[in-house]
């Protein structure tokens, strides 16, 4: 797998062709990203009574740990700016955002595993198993953001199985509701994990010997397309790890039909509804009709 490392922007088109043959692209020191890590730090300190957020968990019970974590993720996730400064990032990576949609943009925090007894789990606070974003959205013109807000080590990071790029896995797409997790979703509280999960899973036991973890710095952007298998890194160090991602699709690319490939997905319906335009707010969904592949890559 060939990772890309940026210090320039680069256009939607030129995107596309990187990730859409496998590649990783990781955009270097991005403005945008330092202020939106300067504003999250500071929320997480203030919550936290000033605590080091990556040291908090060894200084405050399981309890109080999920309480005000989950008080701060629950904030960033209905404050506009931390969305408002992640498009400036996306528009300094060289994103024409008035072409694009996103889904939402959630701070995830995984802690390290202090009791393995999965007491910190939320919706947005454990690792995340092996999957590809395309299993729940299927759609192929997808693509990933994800960043830290602190050092990353590789036991506290993210994972990549470039194997699995035209290789297919065993997985439940084929029965996995949207509707039925929205439904067991409403049953528990906010930031806490529903017993039904989030997006597909996988049926067979991943190969790891090929797998690749990232490390970048705090204020670069890693982008992948949502095909990538990938996964959490299980933290097995002494610090909480914060990052931060986003799912977007470009108009130009479903419109000439650049896309990654569908080796194992055997979902039906495109999630569009998940999506609306950065600039002018409209659900994608709305739109899609007017939008006509034109060919394929």
């Amino acid at each position: 797998m060939k990772i890309i490392q940026l210090d320039q922007p680069i256009d939607d088109p030129q995107r596309a062709e990187h990730l859409f043959r496998g590649e990783l692209l990781v955009f270097r020191n991005i403005p945008a990203m330092r202020q939106l890590i300067d504003r999250t730090d500071q929320l997480l300190r203030d919550k936290l009574s000033g605590l080091d957020p990556v040291r908090a968990q060894h200084r405050l019970s399981p309890q109080d740990f999920l309480q005000l974590t989950g008080e701060v993720q629950s904030e960033f996730r209905k404050s506009q700016w931390p969305k408002d400064l992640f498009f400036a990032a996306l528009q300094q990576c060289g994103v024409e955002l008035s072409e694009t949609f996103y889904d939402h943009f959630p701070l995830r925090v995984v802690p390290f595993d202090r009791d393995s007894d999965g007491s910190h789990n939320g919706a947005h606070r454990a690792a995340i198993g092996h999957h590809r974003d395309s299993w729940g959205a299927n759609i192929f013109s997808q693509i990933n953001w994800w960043a830290p807000i602190y050092s990353l080590e590789a036991e506290r990071s993210i994972a990549f199985y470039p194997d699995y790029w035209d290789r297919p896995l065993a997985n439940n797409t084929d029965s996995w509701c949207f509707e039925d997790y929205l439904a067991e979703r409403r049953k528990v509280p906010e930031e806490r994990r529903s017993a039904y999960p989030s997006a597909p899973q996988p049926l067979e036991v991943v190969d790891e010997s090929g797998v690749e973890k990232i490390l970048i710095e705090p204020g670069d952007i890693l982008c992948f397309a949502s095909a990538q298998l990938h996964a959490s890194v299980p933290n097995s160090t002494d610090a909480t790890r914060f990052s931060v991602e986003m799912r977007t699709i470009n108009r130009q690319d479903l419109q000439a039909g650049r896309a990654a490939p569908n080796v194992d997905n055997a979902a039906t319906t495109p999630m569009h509804r998940w999506f609306r335009g950065i600039v002018d707010k409209q659900p994608l969904e709305l739109k899609i009709e007017s939008i006509s592949p034109t060919r394929k890559v």
